[in-house]
């Protein structure tokens, strides 16, 4: 008889409760006969210890699985709640809400949820996609159910819960309440493939906006990280764009196939597939992957009335910034051999030298711009670090070791107006490139020797500091991310020369700023300069890491 390691635990054979099996039996789901040692536990080849620690659990089905939607059921619940609340006063605690019943049965979508996710579309998320007229959606809004709309109106009812999903998962919005029910990002894009599902070769009726479709379900699915669903949504836009020669056309409003010049749905037109092209590159790039569509987009002939459209402006500025880095940047390169150092240095003046049109207008579409712009610029860098290119000495900025000090001082200064609220439409891409920028910043500093800067000169962990308090908000979506940047930053300032112990104040002429009076004089009198600016006593006695006041001190002209 085995030997048991919880004697004392082990219930006699004859205080045993009938058809109770052992744990081992249980999780062999084997025949058992409650004893112990149990019969299949003794008779066993191998030495099993026959237990009863766990806990016994309840007999049936642990879940209570909620029945299918039906008229009938929902109309019995309904009267049932109703009969229980005759004599409660309709106002009380036995009041019933039909409504608040239906929804728990219902996959409908309520259009005042719809209305209210595609107002912050409009408010915040149009300057990234500039593609769907929220003007026109609006007034023609109805509920949604996957289950029940027409054909004539599936491709925009797919539009829409494709569009408020990839807006919710882009604002991380959370979750609007249909009475007990909660509609989420996720709630929207299962609404949005059930009604792609219902459709019968949805593939061969291809219009504009089953090709928006796609664009937005990558969009959701970037977000939420499924890379291998996102990668194959955004190929599918391209293809679709390609079969309807979205890239072929002269841009004219009404020209494309298969839709009609009098519906206003589509904001834009001309500027679908360039939004399709540079998001399947930004995301390829991120993935390590290829292109599928490898040649040049060409950048469309606007009217009028789109050249003042700053939304439309920062997206053909972003199709430049991707030519310019498309033309000869290492992924095309690679086929042919390693980049060489003239590429290397063309790509990066071809980036330097491209004129953004909206650099003075706050909008999302503006950081966007700034943001792939420096992180274009560190991927070549990288390139040039891999290939053993970097030289102390080197006359050409990109190939020397301090590059990503001046990309980060850069980023920062062109960072400098915007908030956190400008800057959280443009989701975990803008997250990546940033932080792609301070990671190189960090491992910069933490494999080179630290130089002590002469007075209050700035150095490079002074740019990562700001940076990192610039990104924190957004880190805070990643923990992952945040743990890796925030350990560099941390070694980095630990490590970092003291140059408030090794400066002449009396020198520089500076008075160092006390927090209480000494021997009973007021010492409120002090010079304060721009780097005392960005400490406090309670940054230098609680840690290195606490905000800084004002970090846009630095990233000043």
């Amino acid at each position: 008889m085995l030997a048991s390691p919880h004697p004392r635990l082990q219930p006699s054979s004859a205080s045993m409760s009938p058809k109770r099996a052992c744990d081992s039996c249980t999780s062999r789901k084997v025949k058992c006969n409650g004893t112990w040692p149990c019969d299949t536990c003794r008779d066993a080849n191998k030495r099993i210890p026959c237990t009863y620690l766990r806990p016994a659990r309840k007999r049936g089905p642990k879940v209570r699985r909620q029945p299918r939607s039906s008229p009938d059921t929902v109309s019995r619940l309904v009267d049932q709640q109703k009969e229980q609340g005759d004599n409660v006063d309709s106002h009380g605690e036995g009041s019933f809400d039909r409504q608040s019943v239906e929804s728990c049965f219902s996959q409908r979508i309520p259009k005042t949820i719809l209305a209210s996710v595609i107002r912050l579309y409009q408010q915040y998320s149009f300057s990234v996609w500039p593609v769907v007229s929220a003007d026109a959606v609006l007034p023609n809004l109805e509920d949604i159910d996957p289950g029940k709309v027409g054909k004539d109106d599936e491709n925009t009812a797919c539009l829409i819960t494709a569009l408020c999903a990839a807006t919710m998962a882009q604002l991380h919005l959370q979750p609007f309440m249909d009475g007990p029910r909660a509609v989420d990002s996720s709630i929207m894009a299962k609404a949005c493939v059930q009604m792609r599902g219902n459709r019968d070769n949805h593939n061969e009726h291809l219009d504009l906006k089953s090709v928006l479709v796609s664009f937005f379900l990558h969009v959701y699915h970037a977000k939420v990280n499924q890379r291998n669903s996102a990668m194959m949504f955004i190929q599918e836009a391209i293809a679709g764009a390609r079969v309807l020669r979205l890239d072929e056309l002269s841009c004219q409003q009404g020209s494309i196939s298969g839709f009609p010049p009098q519906d206003h749905t589509i904001a834009n037109k001309e500027l679908v597939f360039p939004l399709l092209w540079v998001s399947e590159r930004g995301y390829a790039l991120h993935l390590g992957l290829s292109p599928s569509y490898t040649d040049p987009v060409l950048l469309p002939e606007l009217g009028n009335d789109s050249i003042t459209d700053v939304h439309v402006q920062g997206l053909l500025d972003l199709v430049k910034l991707f030519t310019a880095f498309d033309r000869i940047s290492v992924s095309r390169k690679a086929r042919v051999g390693n980049a060489s150092i003239t590429d290397l240095i063309a790509t990066e003046e071809a980036l330097s030298s491209v004129l953004l049109t909206i650099t003075e207008h706050i909008s999302t579409r503006t950081a966007d711009c700034h943001i792939t712009r420096e992180w274009m610029r560190t991927i070549l860098w990288q390139e040039a670090l891999s290939l053993g290119l970097l030289s102390s000495g080197s006359g050409t900025a990109v190939m020397t070791f301090g590059f990503p000090a001046q990309v980060s001082r850069d980023l920062l200064r062109a960072l400098r107006h915007f908030s956190e609220t400008d800057l959280l439409p443009l989701g975990r891409d803008q997250l990546l490139k940033c932080f792609e920028v301070a990671n190189s910043l960090a491992d910069t500093v933490l494999f080179t020797s630290a130089t002590c800067h002469s007075g209050f000169e700035l150095g490079p962990q002074d740019f990562l500091h700001a940076l990192y308090q610039k990104l924190l908000p957004f880190l805070e979506q990643d923990s992952v991310l945040k743990s890796i940047l925030r350990a560099k930053t941390a070694e980095i300032l630990v490590m970092a020369p003291a140059r408030l112990l090794t400066t002449e104040l009396g020198y520089t002429g500076l008075r160092w700023p006390r927090p209480h009076a000494i021997d009973g004089e007021n010492n409120n009198h002090y010079t304060e300069t721009p780097a005392l600016k960005a400490l406090s006593w309670d940054d230098l006695e609680e840690g290195l890491l606490l905000p800084i006041a004002n970090p846009n001190w630095i990233l000043q002209p």
